[in-house]
């Protein structure tokens, strides 16, 4: 028998089995290591805040998509505050994504989710959305098409605990 881990942070997911004998070194890490206060919700106590996370401690893509659903492109803007074009156009686009728009999505349809939120768009689309693919938030389905990607959804998914919890 062997020991399932998984290793989550902004651009990294590592899986990988271990050997039964380094469980105990795996719980002094832990230990060792645990943050009082996490960014995915957690008490010390190992005890999930809202929103509901999944077994690594990240909300799960389902639980950000619902509670975008729950808010307009104007109001989800305003909430997270986020001020770079990449950020924006990652917000927007996982918006308009759990809104059940077309995805992947085209540039065209960003615009309009701009204009939606009464926003300026990008000057620039193309060096914005390449910032956003180079940080591995998006990823380009087609030269023109993007769609979300799962480091994406947890930076979203963070941000929204963030607001959530403080």
């Amino acid at each position: 028998m062997s020991i399932k881990i998984s290793i989550n942070a902004p651009g990294l997911a590592i899986q990988a089995h271990i050997k039964d004998e380094a469980l105990p070194e795996l719980l002094k890490l832990t230990q060792e290591y645990r943050e009082e206060s996490s960014p995915f919700g957690e008490s010390p106590s190992g005890a999930v805040k809202s929103p509901p996370a999944n077994a690594s401690g990240a909300a799960s893509d389902d639980v950000v998509r619902s509670l975008l659903k729950s808010h307009g492109a104007a109001e989800l803007l305003s909430l997270v505050k986020w001020e770079s074009f990449p950020d924006k156009i990652l917000l927007l686009g996982a918006w308009h994504e759990s809104q059940g728009g077309g995805t992947p999505w085209r540039s065209a349809d960003m615009e309009e989710l701009f204009k939606q939120a009464k926003e300026k768009p990008p000057a620039n689309f193309p060096r914005d959305i390449k910032q956003a693919i180079k940080s591995a938030w998006v990823h380009p389905v087609t030269p023109r098409t993007y769609t979300i990607t799962g480091t994406g959804w947890r930076r979203i998914g963070e941000a929204l605990q963030r607001l959530q919890n403080g």
